[in-house]
Order: structure tokens, then sequence, then C-alpha cells
């Protein structure tokens, strides 16, 4: 038998030493929201609370005030769609601080000790969002009115996925487009898509305009892929189409910035940008290639203010355009409090629709508005779109479902549990586009 030396024996008190100083799993320092949220639990402790403060101090060190609440909440996506959000804020030792959300909902924030700060995290469902504001002492922050976020996991259909042996369609990035009559001053890049199956010699093709096109025309899911497969398939006709973002005025000056035009050009209920399409953008397009000249072959297509931009389009240039796709469509109220037209001085006539006018108004000029013009019109909005101070963006989207129901129109409303963004519309794209072009389809 062989003989083995015993090792040196290591006193029992360094081995207690070693051990009390080891960081366990639970006292590591957090890395995710997740693993916060478990030391937000009551009851919590001391410890507890210094880590809590640590992990959103680090995150938030870039926040020059966080007292205003008009810095966004953390996220943290999780593998069933849904997610964590992490509040934050700096209040006074002991005030009472709760997150107010739509729906009645509301959250109380935990005080980190007596730093001033509070913290809560709430795990989210799929299909969920919050329209949230802060609230200290009863009183709710108007600075933080504004902040959202939200959860959707909309799965692209097959026509938006690229498919083997589907002729591709050539996608060119123009030279960027300077207006000089309707928007002057302003630069915007814009796409055109041509299909493969065009032809100089043969049928003219439809026309599809995009606003904010550049969120169409890239990525998996965009519209050129959408189109291929369906004029592949012959389940939509020849379409050129045209992606066209806003405009932007240039800096002008060392340390100043460009002045982004959308809101000028999209929220504006006239016929302004259809004019703008018109008279500057498609001349060149038309000269190119043999585009049918007939209203109804022409359709105007986008999301939120672009969706609402659409339809104005359609509504004020019937001649131009007769087919409509809105997506999350901003129907909403975006003037100021201070452009009302007084009871006492309205010298603007009641049946004018006048620039003070927003696509709030929709829904009572299409009731109002007989015959009903010649449009054909697809809407998709999520009952977790915006709630905010411009109107709750799904019931004004139900009111323009509501007014063209009244009013005969062709129309679609496809809804769903999504929030404010061009997801779900994309999803539905494929199926949006068959069903505008159905009428024509032999």
């Amino acid at each position: 038998m062989k003989y083995c030396p015993l090792r040196a024996a290591v006193p029992l008190t360094i081995i207690m030493l070693s051990l009390l100083t080891m960081k366990s799993p639970l006292t590591a320092a957090p890395q995710k929201l997740s693993d916060v949220s478990k030391l937000l639990k009551t009851p919590v402790s001391k410890e507890n609370q210094q880590q809590v403060l640590d992990y959103f101090k680090k995150r938030y060190q870039k926040e020059k005030d966080l007292t205003k609440g008009n810095h966004k909440a953390l996220i943290e996506k999780t593998d069933d769609g849904g997610g964590f959000a992490g509040w934050f804020l700096k209040a006074n030792p002991g005030d009472e601080v709760i997150i107010f959300a739509e729906k009645d909902r509301q959250w109380p924030m935990v005080e980190l000790g007596d730093s001033g700060y509070f913290a809560r995290i709430e795990k989210f469902p799929d299909f969920s969002s919050a329209h949230y504001q802060f609230g200290v002492n009863g009183k709710r922050l108007e600075t933080s009115r504004s902040n959202r976020f939200g959860f959707e996991s909309y799965e692209w259909a097959p026509e938006s996925l690229k498919q083997a042996g589907v002729p591709q369609g050539k996608l060119t990035q123009m030279p960027a487009f300077k207006s000089t009559k309707q928007y002057p001053g302003t630069v915007r890049d814009w796409w055109v898509y041509v299909p493969a199956q065009y032809s100089q010699t043969g049928p003219p093709a439809k026309l599809i305009v995009f606003t904010d096109g550049g969120g169409y025309c890239h990525g998996d899911g965009n519209a050129t892929i959408v189109l291929d497969n369906l004029i592949h398939a012959k389940k939509v006709p020849v379409s050129i189409a045209v992606f066209i973002n806003p405009g932007v005025i240039p800096a002008n000056g060392k340390g100043k910035s460009e002045i982004r035009n959308r809101s000028n050009e999209y929220d504006t209920c006239t016929a302004q940008y259809a004019t703008f399409l018109d008279q500057e953008m498609l001349p060149a397009l038309r000269q190119q290639y043999r585009i049918s000249e007939k209203p109804e072959d022409h359709l105007i297509c986008g999301a939120s203010s672009g969706g609402s931009c659409a339809f104005t389009a359609a509504w004020h240039r019937t001649d131009l355009f007769q087919k409509v796709i809105s997506f999350v469509g901003s129907f909403c109220d975006f003037r100021g409090i201070s452009d009302y037209p007084s009871r006492k001085n309205n010298t603007i006539p009641l049946d004018q629709f006048g620039p003070w006018k927003t696509a709030h108004d929709y829904p009572g000029l299409i009731r109002k508005t007989y015959p009903p013009k010649p449009l054909k019109v697809f809407l998709q909005d999520g009952d977790n779109d915006l709630d905010n101070k411009l109107g709750n963006w799904f019931l004004n989207n139900e009111r323009m479902a509501a007014a063209l129901a009244y009013s005969g129109y062709d129309y679609w409303f496809v809804t769903g549990h999504g929030i404010h963004s061009s997801r779900h519309g994309k999803a539905v794209l494929p199926d949006a586009l068959v069903w505008i072009w159905n009428s024509d389809q032999k």
C-alpha cells in the first residue's frame, strides 16, 4: 500500500473568513432589469436598495435632471414578446411618488433609503403598452406627459419575406430632391421601385406613393419584397412605387440644427402635400415610366402622421389619388389651444376646411360630405395606440371607420393590440395591397 502524505491543514478561521467575504449570486451587482426586479420585492433591505440605486444611477448617468420625469423608462424584452419596464425619479426624501398610466393604472414607486431616489419595475405581457406620467405628492409632472413604451410581436407573412425563384424589382435611390414651390428650402431623400415585370411597351403601371418612404423600402418585410412576391403571384397589378421622406431644411450655420418639416407637410390638412407631389415630384417619374393617368390606379400609403397625410392627399385631390392605406393614422387634434376660432370673432365660414382644421375633423367631414368621394380606404390600428393630449388614437381610428361605414365608403378596418408603430401595418401590408387592388383584378 502506497503511503500518501496529508496536505497541510488550513485553519478553520481562514475558511470562515473566506466564506464571509465571497459574494453570493444574491448579492452580486444586478445586470438586468429582471434581476433588479427581484431586489425590489418587499421587504426591501438596505443592501437591496443600494444595489438598485447603483444600477439605475449607472444607466442614467448622462441625464442631467431626473426630477422632471421626461427621461425614458428602461426596457428589457423577454422571449414571450413582453418585457420589463424600469422607472427612476429624483424627488425629496419622504415624498409619495406614483406612476400613473392610462386605463386607470398606477404603480407606487419604492423609495431607495433616504437618497431621494425612487424606483419601480413592472413586467408587461406581449401586446401591451403604457402611456405614463409621474406624480409627486398628488401632483402630476407636466414634463412627463409624453412618456410611453410598448411591446408587440407581429410576425411577417410569407409574402413579406424573400422567396426563391421570385424576380426582384429594382430599387433606385434618387438624387436628393429640393422643393422650390410648395416647400421651398426643403431637401428630401427618395427612392423609386420598378418591378421586374414592368415593360415600356406593356400596359401602364399603377402608382404607389409611400410617405416616410425610407422606412418602407429597406430590411425584411419591406414593401419592395412584398411587391416582388405579390406581382409575381399576380395578386396585385404591376406597380411602380415611390418612397418619399419628409423634407428637412438644412442647418444654415455653425452650431445650428436642421429643421424637420414633417409635421408641416403631414399634419396640415389641406391639398398642399398632394399638390407638391403632383407638381414637383411626380412629373419626372411620369416622363421616365409609363404610369396610368387614372386616379383610381393611384395609391398613397403611410403610417402615423404619414397615414393621415395619405388620407388628406386623397380627400382633397381625388383627381390624383383614389386609394388610401393608413397604418396607426394620426386622426387627432394637432392644433394648439390658442388655435381654436373664437365664438365672438369667428370669421371662418363654418363649411370651410380652414387651416385650423386637423385630421381629428375628418369623421365629421366624411359624414357631412355628399355624395361620398370616390375613395377606397384601408385602416389599421391597435388598441394599445397612443392616448395623450392630442386624443385617443385608436378611438379616433374607430371614429374614422364608423364615418366611412355610415357614408357608404368601400373600406376595411383591421384592428389588433399593437402599439403606435408600423410593425402591425407592415405585417398586414400584403393583405392590404391585395384588397386595395382586388376590384381591378381580372
